[in-house]
């Protein structure tokens, strides 16, 4: 998985790169916690601004043996799908919570880590329906001028399979809408990018450094091999995902937004 740390702007050439990345977030990481039947999840977000995240996640037994399990890249997505039905495969003592199903009166077919299950709780998992952001976090990806092969598939279904992780899809779609992000922290620049696939869009993340072709424009064409990861929204996510006021933007500009014509 640390291939899809290039998609937010971290480089992790070496396993102490890693290891510094993983004690920053649990130092100055947000703190959350899942009491499950044989443990409890002590989970950790570090946010840099953007929807860009790192998440770190501890399991404690019972007997109060603490062991780390994973550090991970996220991205809150901007927009919502709802997936249902659904099915959540957790494995506590390795830190993998894994949504699968479909996005909701379609035949799109979904797999997820679900990177907050420590910051929603455990209520949220008796709804029969999802408030899902997903975004793909892209270790390869490429703009050609044209090409009409939109596609949603997962690496089992490809013809060479390239992950162990069932996670990791293939899209090729148009591009609806982008936009450039700064990694505050590394000082990469980003890419996200909308992609539309027919009866399904999909956020995407990219390191610019990795971007193959030309440059991002609305109805260009796409392809990407990407991480899928995604966060359930909340009231209390919608709360934790507020990143405060955005100095960049003048007051005075929202109110010219609610000048009424003559």
């Amino acid at each position: 998985m640390e291939i899809a740390f290039d998609a937010i702007g971290f480089e992790i050439p070496n396993e102490n790169a890693f290891d510094d990345l993983a004690a920053d977030v649990g130092k100055r990481g947000e703190v959350s916690v899942l009491t499950r039947k044989d443990g409890v999840l002590h989970g950790r977000c570090l946010k840099f601004g953007a929807g860009l995240e790192v998440w770190t996640l501890l399991y404690e037994s019972g007997k109060g043996e603490v062991v780390y399990t994973e550090c991970r890249p996220a991205f809150r997505a901007r927009y919502a799908h709802k997936i249902s039905p659904w099915v959540l495969t957790e494995s506590g003592k390795d830190g993998k919570s894994v949504v699968h199903g479909f996005i909701e009166d379609t035949n799109s077919e979904i797999l997820f880590q679900l990177q907050n299950l420590t910051e929603v709780g455990a209520n949220v998992l008796e709804q029969t329906t999802l408030n899902v952001g997903l975004c793909g976090l892209a270790y390869r990806a490429g703009i050609f001028p044209t090409n009409d092969e939109y596609g949603w598939k997962a690496y089992e279904d490809a013809e060479v399979k390239v992950a162990d992780e069932d996670n990791f899809w293939n899209v090729a779609g148009r591009i609806l809408a982008f936009d450039s992000l700064r990694n505050p922290q590394s000082g990469n620049d980003l890419y996200w990018i909308f992609v539309g696939m027919g009866s399904l869009n999909l956020e995407v993340l990219v390191n610019q450094r990795s971007l193959r072709g030309k440059k991002p424009r609305i109805g260009a064409f796409i392809e990407a091999d990407v991480w899928l990861q995604g966060h359930i929204l909340n009231q209390t996510a919608k709360r934790n995902g507020y990143e405060g006021v955005d100095w960049s933007s003048r007051p005075a500009d929202f109110w010219k937004s609610l000048r009424k014509p003559n």
